[in-house]
């Protein structure tokens, strides 16, 4: 029995005083209806669905903060969608992408961001046996200029901005995220005593929880230890300047960055990760070996490494002129 005759057969039955009352008048009514229980239809089993993917993903060792950003992601999803996920189809995935585009005015890559969660969620729902049918199957992916979007800052837009910087804590900043291409989940979590001052080397870690060492240039190194000592308190390698100096956080370092931009007149959004293209970029251009670059990165896959391999012709002719030419 589908829910609408059964939503026809309970109504009367509630009302025996209308006897009389026609079925079919009822079920009239009803008909420009789409009915479904609630055990079908209900939003309740998507949230409960989502908690237990986050679950899953906490224990295979994902950052909090990669788990926040798929929990924003699958939240906004399932407060616009409400059905049990076994009945979410492709078209309602396409019309929440379409939502997200028209509507919240998402950039292409912000839209492949919530297409990837989506397409992780679902897959792994269809692995737990959860749901019959992958909804994402059909969904392709945004097809992104990848290069173009891995924009670096040129040597004098570099240099304006360590201009720009204003204390040590700014400069400390900016010459250690330029001279170890670290993301910035990976530098709120150290401590000073993390640093290898002699070396020049720092153990981070990355994603999924993997360690790897990074180094630091001579002049990364000053600006820290001229940051550490002028500063009033704190034992993280970056922290606040009001007691009781914790760690900043990486929405105060993104500011941070924001305000050092704004001041140096830049053209672009500068942010932390802009920085980390930079190093890559301007190393590999320098003929740094590209397999020695994903490591530094902490990249798993070296095709996201080679992303950044744009070298103009001066380094071609270079790298040709010492390795062929000789």
């Amino acid at each position: 029995m589908d829910a609408k005759t059964e939503l026809v057969k309970r109504l009367l039955s509630l009302t025996p005083q209308y006897v009389d009352v026609d079925r079919q008048a009822v079920a009239d009514i009803l008909k420009d209806y789409t009915i479904t229980r609630e055990t079908e239809g209900g939003k309740s089993d998507l949230a409960k669905r989502i908690t237990y993917y986050l679950g899953a993903k906490r224990i295979d060792g994902l950052s909090p903060q990669t788990i926040k950003n798929y929990k924003y992601t699958l939240d906004l999803f399932a407060n616009r969608i409400n059905k049990s996920v076994t009945k979410i189809t492709t078209d309602d995935v396409r019309g929440h992408i379409a939502w997200l585009s028209e509507t919240r005015k998402l950039a292409e890559s912000s839209l492949q961001t919530h297409i990837n969660t989506l397409r992780a969620f679902f897959g792994w729902l269809h692995t737990e046996e959860k749901i019959k049918k992958n909804p994402m199957l059909k969904i392709k992916s945004v097809k992104l200029d990848r290069k173009g979007a891995r924009h670096a800052l040129t040597v004098d837009e570099l240099e304006r901005l360590r201009d720009a910087c204003v204390g040590y804590r700014d400069k400390a900043i900016v010459e250690f995220l330029v001279a170890t291409g670290c993301r910035i989940s990976e530098i709120t979590s150290l401590y000073v005593d993390n640093l290898n001052f002699a070396e020049c080397s720092v153990q981070v870690t990355g994603k999924g929880d993997k360690a790897r060492i990074v180094y630091f240039t001579p002049a990364a190194r000053l600006m820290v230890q001229k940051y550490t000592v002028e500063r009033k308190g704190g034992t993280a390698l970056f922290a606040s300047s009001k007691a009781p100096y914790t760690a900043l956080k990486q929405r105060a370092i993104q500011r941070i960055i924001n305000t050092i931009g704004k001041r140096a007149n830049l053209n672009t959004s500068i942010y932390p990760h802009l920085l980390r293209h930079t190093f890559a970029t301007h190393n590999i251009n320098k003929g740094m070996d590209v397999m020695v670059i994903q490591r530094l990165l902490g990249h798993e896959d070296i095709a996201t490494t080679q992303i950044y391999a744009t070298m103009n012709e001066d380094v071609v002719k270079h790298q040709y002129t010492k390795f062929v030419a000789n």
